[in-house]
């Protein structure tokens, strides 16, 4: 019986062990369930704000090339009358300071002019097109100004189509090849990130084969240049703040 009773006894104490156990562990999980809420809710917010943190330094990280495209509109001079340049260039900007690449340009003039020696008045019209090979180094790149100085050298042709102006009759057309050369100062003031009033003068030399042709002479522009990178960068920036300010809502509403 004596073993009988320890038998009984020692499994009673063995079911009694299990089932206190059971409640501790279960009071344990109870009472640090509170704190592992909080703890989860901080990590969330720490994972939030790290994350958004990478995107932003992604989003601005800086780029050492991307593509350039701009039109290049000019005023200009030829035997002293006024005319508009026409151009477009395209290229690469490396490391935000060096602009390369090439441009093409068409000129277009009507004159008329009295030839003292024949008693006759012509009409002209003057016509030059090329293409040119570009750089610019910006060596002053501040938050509200950019100052660069571009050079190009290219070549291309002319044609002059003449008429008297008298009788009508067509003359002997006139063409040849040239090779134009030329610099400037650039200068953009820009009173946002995204848009900057634009100002350049310069001076074209320009090489012919008839030396009495003179196609040379200073230019200038006026415009804007708006920049396309900065706007994409902060509307990708904008909108992943936000996501994070909406699921930074989402993580606050968790109980502490």
């Amino acid at each position: 019986k004596s073993i009988l009773l320890e038998m009984h006894f020692h499994f009673i104490l063995h079911i009694f062990s299990k089932r206190f156990a059971v409640f501790v562990f279960i009071y344990f999980c109870l009472a640090l369930n509170p704190l592992l809420h909080g703890q989860n809710k901080t990590f969330k917010l720490d994972s939030l704000k790290n994350k958004f943190l990478k995107d932003s330094i992604r989003i601005f990280r800086p780029r050492h090339i991307f593509p350039l495209l701009a039109s290049d509109q000019r005023n200009s001079f030829i035997n002293g009358k006024p005319v508009n340049i026409w151009g477009i260039k395209a290229g690469v900007t490396l490391y935000d300071r060096h602009n390369m690449g090439i441009g093409g340009y068409s000129v277009t003039n009507s004159t008329q002019r009295y030839l003292a020696k024949q008693d006759r008045t012509i009409y002209q019209n003057t016509s030059l097109q090329y293409l040119t090979v570009f750089y610019e180094y910006s060596f002053i790149e501040k938050r509200w100004w950019e100052i660069g100085v571009p050079v190009e050298i290219g070549m291309g042709k002319y044609k002059i189509n003449s008429s008297d102006a008298a009788t009508g009759r067509t003359l002997p057309a006139r063409n040849g090849l040239l090779v134009p050369l030329g610099t400037a100062l650039d200068v953009n003031f820009k009173p946002t990130k995204w848009f900057a009033i634009n100002v350049m003068g310069g001076y074209r030399f320009v090489i012919t084969y008839n030396s009495r042709l003179n196609f040379s002479g200073w230019f200038y522009s006026f415009g804007g240049t708006i920049y396309v990178r900065q706007i994409l960068q902060d509307l990708r920036y904008f909108n992943a703040k936000r996501i994070y300010k909406k699921e930074l809502e989402i993580v606050n509403r968790l109980p502490d």
